[in-house]
């Protein structure tokens, strides 16, 4: 892939970011809207997934609209992923969350899925996998990840299969010029970014640079495993007058 400015690998760790957004609230059911300026929807979010998240740095105002609209319609606490850290969200009554760094590796070097590591493919083991990483994520109530996920050819749900389960797993998204890398996890808290990284570099045919966000010890981890960091995000959260558990 040629070289890509900054401002374009943000743009596209943006909107990577999204198409996995738009992956999982689909899987769920969940209607969205997107346009070239921001994705959102106003319907109950799954758990850790945004209702906005903004797909360019200069449409400020139309972004700030339709935030404000969703104030109107959605009842419950939501947040807002701000991919270039371009919006103050704090008169319209959200919180800053946190911040991170969109990060990017170009995938010049063919590579090798790492031993052990596997696609899940059915339900049962998606079940498996969702009980490991949710093991290392905060508790939640709901399924993050149903089972319709698996029929979407854009969304790898890797793992490293043991006799009881995962003992670590991320998920590979693709998008038209590049794949994305979440949720990495291992079970014991073991570093495992480096083979997360082989596993989503083999999710996909042809070569293509792979993009993620993190934040502290997880962002020093894949900066040690080679990627870059592309520009800074923020995560916005406002809490409806009755606060979720």
């Amino acid at each position: 892939m040629p070289s890509i400015v900054a401002s374009e690998r943000v743009r596209l760790c943006a909107g990577n970011n999204a198409d996995l957004c738009q992956a999982i609230f689909k899987a769920h059911g969940l209607s969205d809207l997107r346009n070239d300026f921001v994705w959102s929807s106003d319907r109950q979010a799954p758990p850790y997934y945004p209702n906005v998240a903004t797909l360019d740095a200069d449409a400020v105002a139309v972004q700030l609209a339709e935030i404000a609209r969703l104030t109107s319609v959605l009842a419950t606490s939501f947040s807002v992923k701000d991919g270039f850290c371009r919006l103050d969200l704090q008169p319209l009554g959200f919180s800053q969350l946190f911040e991170a760094s969109w990060i990017w590796t170009d995938l010049s070097h063919p590579t090798t899925t790492p031993s052990g590591w596997e696609r899940v493919e059915d339900a049962a083991s998606l079940e498996m996998w969702e009980f490991a990483w949710a093991d290392r994520a905060s508790p939640s109530n709901g399924r993050v990840f149903p089972a319709a996920v698996l029929a979407d050819p854009a969304i790898a749900i890797l793992g490293r299969r043991t006799a009881d389960g995962f003992a670590a797993g991320c998920i590979a998204n693709r998008s038209e010029l590049v794949t994305g890398l979440s949720n990495v996890f291992a079970t014991d808290g073991s570093p495992t970014y480096r083979d997360a990284v082989r596993a989503a570099a083999n999710a996909f045919a042809g070569c293509r640079a792979l993009v993620a966000y993190d934040r502290d010890a997880g962002l020093d981890e894949a900066l040690a495993c080679g990627f870059q960091a592309a520009g800074p995000l923020r995560v916005w959260i406002r809490d409806s007058q009755d606060k979720e558990e």
